[in-house]
């Protein structure tokens, strides 16, 4: 873990302190737990901005609450909360509580770091979570270190677009596009009409995490039967297949017929998010969160604001599939406050008053899915979370299968150029033959998972590479707990 660290703290170097990396809402304090923790107060860590109203209504019950303690919360850009992460922890300096995005690491190497530790939640919230805690996931070594706040039935690549541009160009808010044809046709469309005001679609690609992301699911909704690269029946990595391909080449002919906006190869979310709302743009990408942070910041755009599924390269209804929900917030085991830390978590934080507060925010589906219809979201949002339930399907994960995998993934080393990297690069030009890039991705990542599952076996481990192979699962159906 302290090669990571050092390689990693390297590539910020460049960057300013905590200031430039912590961008957006907070309410002060001091950066980690020592300072904060020496006055009585825990600090929290975060990339949720549009969770952030329903935080600081807990926090301001927390801080008045016996046992409590007043909370210092930060907000971190997901593109820049793992740096910041990394700089506190070279100085001693982590936040009691903290997400994980951006670390980019296993679980287990996470924990065997010593940047997260494990949970003592009280038995009123281990009944509210009964069901939902996984070994390898959520549970490691016998210890709960974190739990869900969010259901699985979710995609990343949802079609956001602005009504105004949409019926300016003579199409139908209540009709988006579902095709590549007709997504393509759509964004030509508002282009012509807006007199050269506005592009046709704006995406995120200066950040390749997030870009590899939407392009896995995308090749999902192409037909790749299964994720993150690997094909679920045999556990082999396939990037280079027909799916992701098919995705790429689509994505790179928007920008080809100049449907997309100029620059867009380095934006971050907020920024491309903040164009789009201001119209210079038809289209955007983005998750279910994307009105949850854009109405926060431009109420007004409630009216224009329109949603569509993902896409597909011809028509059909989609199929995606997506793991068990992991952790949201994490304990750092160094924090003098962790009896505070727990009760916080415990008494506010697994509660359905959170998942209708979730709701209310258009963040990621909550965990119950019951509370949406209760909130007051947008019914854009509603229809959303209706198509995600008939979209998304539970995928078969190693790691309940034999949670001895992840073991193996804490041997497991990150392959450069990662998807995200290619794709950045191929929008650059900086990648030109995209095929033998993500042929080469797919042979290191092959060899990098048999060499870390040898490296797991010298230490102890039972595992093997049938552990990754899921012979009896089928497309369009969740892959339940009977099935392992």
């Amino acid at each position: 873990m302290g090669d990571l660290t050092r390689r990693r703290v390297l590539q910020a170097a460049a960057l300013t302190a905590a200031g430039a990396l912590t961008a957006g809402c907070s309410t002060g304090g001091a950066p980690g737990g020592g300072a904060s923790a020496a006055a009585g107060r825990l600090t929290w860590w975060d990339h949720q901005n549009q969770l952030e109203p329903a935080k600081r209504k807990i926090f301001e019950k927390f801080a008045a609450a016996e046992g409590g303690v007043p909370v210092d919360y930060t907000y971190n850009n997901p593109a820049k909360l793992g740096q910041a992460l990394q700089l506190a922890k070279q100085s001693n300096q982590l936040p009691d509580v903290h997400s994980n995005a951006g670390l980019q690491v296993p679980v287990p190497q996470l924990i065997a770091g010593g940047w997260v530790g494990p949970l003592e939640l009280n038995d009123a919230a281990l009944k509210r979570l009964d069901g939902k805690l996984i070994e390898g996931i959520h549970v490691f070594d016998g210890k709960v270190h974190s739990f869900p706040i969010f259901d699985y039935h979710v995609y990343s690549n949802v079609t956001w677009f602005n009504t105004k541009l949409i019926t300016q160009a003579g199409l139908d808010p209540e009709a988006p596009p579902r095709t590549y044809d007709e997504f393509r046709s759509a964004a030509r469309a508002v282009r012509d009409a807006s007199g050269g005001k506005a592009q046709g679609w704006i995406w995120n690609i200066g950040m390749v995490d997030r870009i590899g992301e939407q392009v896995n699911v995308l090749a999902q909704a192409a037909g790749f039967e299964g994720g993150g690269g690997v094909l679920y029946r045999t556990g082999e990595y396939a990037y280079h297949s027909e799916p992701y391909l098919t995705v790429i080449e689509f994505l790179l002919s928007l920008q080809q017929d100049q449907l997309l906006v100029p620059g867009s190869q380095t934006l971050i979310d907020d920024a491309a998010r903040t164009r789009w709302t201001a119209g210079i743009a038809g289209y955007y990408f983005d998750g279910p969160w994307c009105p949850g942070v854009a109405l926060k910041n431009t109420p007004e755009f409630a009216e224009s604001l329109g949603v569509g599924p993902i896409l597909t390269p011809s028509p059909g209804e989609p199929a995606t599939y997506r793991g068990t929900q992991g952790g949201e917030y994490w304990i750092t085991p160094s924090t003098k406050l962790a009896d505070q830390a727990n009760l916080l978590l415990s008494d506010y934080f697994t509660t359905e008053e959170y998942s209708v507060e979730i709701a209310n925010t258009m963040s990621q589906p909550p965990r119950d899915l019951g509370a949406v219809e209760k909130s007051t979201a947008h019914p854009a949002y509603k229809k959303l979370i209706t198509w995600f339930a008939d979209q998304v399907f539970l995928a078969p994960e190693p790691v309940v299968k034999n949670p001895q995998t992840s073991k193996v993934a804490a041997e497991t080393k990150t392959i450069k150029p990662s998807l995200g990297d290619i794709v950045q690069g191929a929008f650059s030009g900086d990648v030109p033959d995209v095929p033998a890039a993500l042929k080469e991705l797919s042979d290191k990542s092959n060899a990098e998972r048999e060499r870390a599952v040898d490296a797991a076996k010298k230490k102890g481990a039972e595992v093997s590479q049938e552990d990754y192979a899921f012979s009896n699962w089928k497309p369009r159906a969740d892959y339940g707990k009977d099935q392992y």
